[in-house]
């Protein structure tokens, strides 16, 4: 019976993590109802096996490798987090700020990895968490790439407001990617969470495809309108190192829109 109540409460917690982005140990002892110890060994057990990973800043256990394989992150995935994680860190080193890698899973954004800023007050990357792509910079950046069609065909006519500033109506929605189209990246400003804001930037394939969002996150008065320009050259920058040190061959689940597109 034991070794069975340790599946189920394995079971839970992957189910947790997955859902919530993230957990902690006081959290998975208080819901499983075992002690903190007993806690804290069953996410030592994940992590080990490649499960969950631990932030070293915040504690919070996040998805790891192996449940980001699971919820759709093939090798292409895996390739472009390996590409990136290096650039992101010298992009956050630059910036002071978080930063967040996203893809585009049908309708949604989820973000499959990120570097947390030192900072006290700061906005923490949520690992295999997702939202509504419209709501995020790197989501939008992402959308900007589909046809007007493909994108109603995503949200119907209103969508769901996160926030008191999401963006709520298909006309906005699609103004909004007009403008990120001509300018070539996007920026959100407390739509997705009250009082963080982002910019982001496309990771484009040799070919030019966009496969990723790469945004830096920060609170909002430490990301204002008038620093962007500094910050959108940097993001560039990273975005084309990382475009270079994806394999020349990397594989791709084309996963914008639909899954079962092809094309």
């Amino acid at each position: 019976m034991s070794e069975i109540r340790s599946v189920v409460h394995a079971l839970t917690v992957v189910d947790q993590v997955m859902s919530a982005g993230g957990v902690r140990v006081r959290e998975v002892a208080e819901d499983l109802g075992i002690a903190p110890s007993s806690a804290h060994r069953l996410l030592s057990t994940l992590a080990s096996r490649d499960y969950v990973v631990q932030d070293p800043h915040t504690r919070i256990y996040r998805p790891g490798a192996k449940l980001l394989g699971l919820t759709g992150g093939t090798v292409g995935t895996r390739e472009i987090r390996h590409a990136a994680h290096r650039p992101m860190e010298s992009l956050a080193a630059a910036t002071g700020e978080s930063i967040s890698l996203s893809i585009l899973v049908r309708a949604e954004v989820e973000f499959v990895d990120g570097i947390e800023s030192g900072h006290i007050l700061r906005a923490s990357p949520r690992i295999g968490a997702r939202l509504p792509a419209y709501s995020t910079a790197g989501g939008r950046v992402l959308l900007a790439e589909l046809g007007p069609e493909d994108v109603s065909g995503m949200f119907g006519a209103r969508l769901k407001k996160l926030t008191d500033r999401t963006v709520d109506t298909m006309p906005e929605l699609g103004g909004m990617l007009a403008r990120i189209r001509q300018a070539g990246y996007a920026v959100s400003r407390g739509e997705s969470t009250a009082g963080i804001s982002a910019v982001a930037v496309p990771v484009r394939l040799a070919g030019g495809r966009a496969v990723a969002g790469l945004a830096v996150v920060a609170p909002t008065e430490r990301l204002p309108d008038t620093g962007l320009s500094v910050i959108i050259d940097q993001l560039l920058r990273a975005a084309r190192d990382i475009a270079v040190a994806l394999p020349p061959t990397a594989g791709w689940d084309n996963r914008l829109g639909n899954e079962e597109r092809n094309d």
